[in-house]
């Protein structure tokens, strides 16, 4: 519950980042300018907070489990001074590799929209240095369970950054957007540090020197992950080279679509595995193998009752969604039917998305390095294959990539089930399809209800009646869906009782 509140606000006020952007750019050439020159250093900084932890927790976690507290501090200055070289490092051949990089991305821009990609995107890869030390922060307090401020960090940084744009934005231009962007992952190191200086003994040293079976694994995960960044930085070019070539704003528009599916799987998923890593990791350090399966058993069944109602509302609500969040200033409603069309493709990824993100939590919590990477390059090749067949061959436009990341992650689902990855079979028993089935039951009913809501309800006319058109709508869905579960007893009321009775007491 505390990640995903934090999350939440996180979510959405990332989704604020990217509607105060819109505002001002709506879906045009300046925009496209902006998110080129982002890409490198957005995969990369997001790959650091979606993936660091996938190492970094059971690290700390098999430290504090086996070892001296002196060990525990040796390995977080080792990773604090790796991740500072290495993406200082980065950083400095990122900034120099530019112009090679942003033609590479976008051959169909204009010299003067190069130009400023350039410019810009050299500025951008400065924020890698504090966004990885940043991590190695988040991930050490999530690894002791203190989930607060780590799940809330996003929202400090987000929060600067809508500042920056909507109080400099007339003075600087897209540059606003870099200083916002620089200003609030710092923010978010500092608060992180402060809370680490505050709550423990911390013990820094320079070191660049760690053995025993911990730093392996980590190094293994390390590597396994930088690997995986590049494989998807490849399938990331790969979409904006094909997209540079379609009608001006469609590769924001793309841009935006997969950053709400990718907020919405975080939340929904992301931070039930955050919460459920340090315990999985725990488990497989002791080999408890029960405690194993049953808490991600239980994972599964969260994250499926959460994500099930969100694709009904995803789906049949996919305008009024892209109205309330970015129809204002430059973006018009030509851009919001671009837009709502992209969500509603990116959309019916949702699910399979969601499971691959958890799946992903449970392989670096097994220190299943080799299966996560086989499994990473696996779904990403498929992906760049089914867009281009969709976008180059059947000529399908910007649906094509969002069905392209459909096709390849449902085949690589399937795929999961049948090589039995994570050992499966151990978790997915009767009672996990029985609460599947009933979860579909939900979600057809709370469609239902959407359906006959739309026919009965007026539809809203300004940007006020939308919100309250898209809470009622919403709130029936969801109402009609917790009920289902609550009456097939999916949830059962006297063991939830006892649950927030536990919780209230202790």
């Amino acid at each position: 519950m505390v990640v995903g509140f934090f999350s939440l606000l996180g979510g959405l006020t990332g989704i604020l980042v990217e509607t105060s952007i819109a505002a001002h750019l709506g879906l045009s050439r300046s925009s496209d300018t902006f998110y080129v020159a982002f890409t490198i250093p957005y995969i990369i900084t997001n790959l650091l907070s979606a993936t660091g932890q996938f190492s970094l927790v059971p690290f700390f976690a098999s430290l504090d489990a086996r070892h001296s507290a002196e060990e525990m501090w040796q390995g977080f200055s080792y990773a604090v001074n790796v991740a500072f070289l290495g993406l200082g490092a980065i950083a400095v051949v990122g900034a120099a590799a530019a112009p090679v990089v942003i033609r590479g991305i976008a051959p169909g821009f204009t010299r003067p929209q190069t130009e400023l990609a350039i410019q810009l995107s050299q500025w951008l890869f400065l924020i890698l240095l504090p966004a990885g030390v940043a991590e190695v922060f988040r991930s050490f307090l999530l690894s002791r369970q203190r989930f607060a401020l780590p799940s809330a960090a996003g929202f400090f940084r987000n929060a600067l950054v809508i500042l920056s744009v909507l109080l400099t934005f007339n003075r600087y231009g897209l540059y606003s957007i870099v200083l916002g962007y620089l200003a609030g992952y710092f923010l978010q190191l500092g608060i992180l540090g402060a809370q680490i200086l505050i709550s423990f003994p911390v013990r820094y040293t320079l070191t660049l020197a760690g053995s025993g079976e911990a730093f392996r694994n980590l190094r293994g995960a390390g590597a396994s992950q930088l690997a995986t960044a590049l494989a998807w930085q490849v399938v990331v070019v790969v979409e904006r080279i094909i997209a540079s070539f379609l009608p001006a704003g469609t590769l924001t528009a793309l841009g935006y679509g997969f950053k709400i599916l990718s907020t919405i799987a975080e939340l929904l998923a992301g931070s039930v595995g955050t919460a459920a890593l340090p315990s999985l990791s725990r488990a497989v350090v002791r080999q408890e193998q029960t405690v194993e399966q049953k808490s991600f058993h239980a994972a599964l069944e969260i994250s499926l009752a959460l994500v099930s109602p969100m694709v009904v509302f995803c789906l049949m609500l996919d305008r009024n969604i892209i109205r309330l969040v970015f129809e204002r200033g430059n973006f018009t409603i030509e851009a919001t039917a671009l837009m709502s069309m992209v969500f509603f493709y990116y959309s019916l990824s949702l699910l399979s998305f969601s499971f691959i993100r958890l799946l992903t939590f449970y392989l670096f919590a097994r220190n299943e390095v080799l299966a996560f990477f086989r499994l990473a390059l696996l779904m990403y090749g498929l992906v760049v294959a089914f867009d281009l067949l969709f976008v180059g061959v059947l000529r399908m436009g910007a649906k094509g990539i969002p069905l392209g990341l459909l096709t390849g992650s449902l085949v690589t689902c399937v795929l999961v089930f049948h090589r039995n990855i994570a050992n499966l079979t151990g978790t997915l028993d009767g009672g996990l399809t029985i609460f599947t089935a009933k979860s579909a039951l939900g979600a057809a009913l709370a469609a239902l209800a959407v359906w006959a809501l739309r026919l009965w309800v007026r539809p809203p006319l300004t940007g006020a009646e939308n919100f309250v058109y898209l809470c009622k709508l919403c709130g029936a869905g969801s109402g009609v869906f917790l009920a289902t579960l609550l009456a097939s007893r999916a949830f059962p009321v006297p063991h939830l009782a006892s649950l927030w009775q536990r919780s209230a007491d202790s």
